[in-house]
């Protein structure tokens, strides 16, 4: 049996830690100019791509074979979800926002493929995947609240209300669990959650956040 608790939280502050050296690495580098920047993208593709081939051969230790697979997804994320939003800072008008509401049909798309085929995959990748398309849905459906709608719209005191509950949920789930894969998702899924809604709470300007230092 294992230890559920320990489990869980060196799940959340694994990630936590990573999402944190994510973002300020790409705001760092940012300020600094073109060609930091550049690097840290390129980076952080290069790390995503590496995790993804190399976790599901870490057998032995299912705990770090999941968590690399965590990471994996949230450095793609970091490229493909950050970095090119400023493409066109190196080529012109190469900027690609996949948060926003036109990308809606590819989102569903890739969502359906990796739910008819995660069956096939091995359960690092299928960590992977859904790191990725889980940050990916959650930052989509605030985004286009915001942009289609607005930060203030009632809509989002829904959404964070629904998110608030699934973070309760996740951490019901995860204590619940006695299966590595299980509590490890539910944690992380409920990380996905919580800071959600913490997103919210600062697009409504409530408390300052990490827009005050981009």
């Amino acid at each position: 049996m294992y230890n559920t608790r320990k489990i869980a939280l060196n799940t959340v502050s694994l990630t936590l830690f990573f999402f944190g050296f994510t973002y300020m690495l790409l705001v760092i580098t940012n300020r600094i100019g073109r060609t930091p920047y550049l690097f840290a993208g390129l980076f952080l593709l290069g790390l995503g791509i590496y995790l993804f081939i190399i976790s599901p051969k870490m057998k032995i230790n299912k705990f770090r074979s999941n968590l690399l697979a965590i990471i994996s997804g949230i450095s793609l994320w970091g490229f493909f979800g950050e970095f090119l939003e400023n493409a066109d800072l190196y080529i012109k008008d190469a900027t690609i926002e996949i948060a926003h509401w036109n990308f809606l049909p590819i989102l569903v798309l890739v969502i359906f493929l990796f739910l008819n085929l995660r069956k096939y995959l091995p359960i690092p990748v299928q960590f992977s995947l859904s790191s990725f398309l889980l940050i990916w849905s959650m930052h989509y459906i605030m985004i286009v609240q915001y942009e289609v709608l607005s930060r203030m719209h009632f809509t989002t005191y829904i959404m964070c209300g629904i998110f608030l509950i699934l973070t309760g949920l996740s951490i019901y789930k995860a204590r619940k669990n006695e299966q590595i894969h299980s509590i490890m998702f539910w944690s992380y899924f409920g990380l996905l959650c919580a800071w959600t809604v913490l997103e919210y709470i600062w697009g409504w300007r409530l408390i300052p956040g990490p827009y005050s230092i981009r």
